[in-house]
């Protein structure tokens, strides 16, 4: 099966967190939700029903850090819907706005690895990444995060077992696939690691159906594990895990 590797990045980038609500927080990387939205906005799939393209996992992801997780703060003016009842009639003489700080990624760069048993689709995605053209603007997280991206490459997907020695991952770490923290080596120094909720999988209502722990190392460095089962891309000399 052939994988799609392509780099992602842009000024701002803003993944909400799902259970934070007045002081939006937003999470080191883009959930595999997210990269659905991304996918579809590249293959121009209408934001009404896109994820009907992305039901029963026939879409597989893995992604790294190219860049250091850096956060900043920014007030954004929203409407104040308790004022506000019909956003087209804004009553003089009321607060109609409301300001709330938001978190932000700040310079996010991310390396994404796509792979999905619809071949005609992933033709096409890497068709679109090659041309550096899509359907609708790409963003990180939401619309004012314009994003751009540049196609790696399309390389064969080999599937790799560690036989129980430690792995350097480029991508982060799903922590279903490893039985114990053991199986991760955090003795080295130089990184720094966090464990991260995130969505996994939708259905077409949005409805979440599956999340996920994940292991990210924030410095965007490589993560050592022993895991049995991985993918390796020998052009990039990158390992990955898929979910």
């Amino acid at each position: 099966m052939k994988i799609v590797v392509f780099d992602l990045w842009g000024d701002y980038g803003h993944f909400k967190v799902p259970y934070t609500t007045t002081s939006p927080l937003t999470l080191p990387i883009p959930s595999k939700t997210a990269l659905y939205g991304i996918i579809g906005a590249m293959l121009g799939y209408d934001k009404r029903n896109y994820l009907r393209y992305f039901q029963n996992k026939v879409w597989k992801v893995a992604i790294g850090l190219k860049n250091p997780v850096a956060k900043t703060h920014i007030a954004e003016n929203l409407l104040n819907t308790k004022v506000v009842k019909m956003f087209a009639r804004m009553e003089k003489g009321k607060s109609c706005r409301t300001q709330i700080r938001f978190e932000f990624l700040k310079n996010p760069s991310f390396r994404v690895y796509v792979t999905s048993s619809d071949v005609s689709e992933l033709q096409k995605l890497a068709d679109t990444l090659f041309a550096h053209k899509t359907a609708y603007s790409v963003s990180l997280g939401i619309s004012e995060c314009l994003a751009n991206f540049n196609f790696v490459g399309c390389f064969e997907e080999n599937e790799k077992n560690s036989n129980d020695c430690f792995i350097e991952l480029n991508s982060v770490l799903p922590l279903s696939s490893i039985h114990s923290s053991s199986e991760i080596d955090v003795t080295r120094s130089d990184r720094k690691y966090i464990k991260v909720h995130a969505p996994l999988e939708m259905k077409e209502d949005r409805e979440l159906i599956q999340s996920e722990d994940f292991l990210v190392e924030t410095n965007g460095k490589t993560i050592f594990a022993k895991i049995q089962n991985f993918v390796q891309i020998k052009e990039l000399n990158e390992s990955i895990v898929l979910f």
